[in-house]
């Protein structure tokens, strides 16, 4: 089986390299900066080649669309004009299914929306099917996926908020784990200790949440002892609006979602 990426940047580029181990496999890579495609060729090895992307929308079984939105246009035109029956898998934010299969009729579309982590292999995919996609197009599909971490599928509708959460929060996370480690730093430690730290931190506290019947705002409020230090500190950020804050960054977020073209 062939699986072409049109598009190798952060997400493209992540999946490619993910579903590197599959033997049953071949990668197909095009990218804007042909170099992108080839240093990543070079990474992945065995099973992998750079082409142009007509060759690609030619020769394979499912191709990924990993282009900014606003070269969506101009490469679904070219799509459309070879004649294959390919698996078009779109990542192009605020692209409907309606939208992608309007340009492509003769072709299966699939939406999704991944995240960084798919690059470690603990991503979380959402993914919505168009009308054209069997069943045995699904399972092939998800079986691609396994190797990237977790596929979900959702009612397209809420795909740009569920991406809030899954897509933009990892920035969010990011930021303050840098911040806590800035207070580390300032506290006496060096940044690298700090960052260290807060990242194994996060991965400890993520894990055991998931482990848990419990919310997260319960497991946290069990940290805070009465009179103890974590309190202060919790007392603190809610004074200063933790949850409004992140409320209208997830707004912010969410309404571009859905501006984006």
């Amino acid at each position: 089986m062939k699986i072409g990426f049109i598009g190798t940047g952060h997400m493209g580029g992540s999946i490619a390299y993910a579903l590197r181990n599959n033997p049953s496999i071949r990668l197909l890579l095009c990218d804007k900066d042909r170099q992108k495609a080839v240093d990543l060729s070079k990474r992945i090895g065995r099973g992998c080649f750079v082409m142009d992307a007509r060759s690609i929308v030619h020769d394979s079984d499912f191709i990924f669309l990993g282009v900014k939105p606003g070269d969506i246009e101009g490469l679904l035109r070219k799509i459309a004009s070879v004649s294959t029956s390919a698996v078009v898998v779109s990542m192009a934010a605020g692209i409907s299914i309606a939208e992608l299969g309007a340009a492509l009729p003769s072709h299966p579309v699939i939406r999704i929306l991944p995240n960084t982590p798919i690059a470690v292999k603990k991503g979380f995919t959402f993914v919505a099917y168009g009308d054209q996609v069997s069943e045995e197009q699904k399972k092939i599909f998800a079986d691609l996926m396994k190797d990237t971490g977790v596929l979900c599928e959702i009612e397209e509708e809420k795909i740009n908020a569920a991406s809030v959460i899954t897509g933009s929060a990892p920035a969010y996370l990011d930021y303050f784990l840098d911040a806590l480690a800035e207070a580390g730093a300032k506290m006496g430690l060096t940044k690298e200790e700090a960052t260290s730290y807060a990242l194994h931190m996060a991965e400890g506290a993520a894990k055991l949440a998931l482990a848990s019947d419990k919310s997260p705002k319960k497991l946290g409020e069990e940290v805070c002892s009465p009179g103890g230090s974590t309190i202060e500190g919790v007392d603190v950020l809610l004074k200063k609006g933790l949850y409004e804050m992140t409320e209208e960054a997830a707004m912010a977020t969410f309404r571009k979602n859905g501006n984006i073209k």
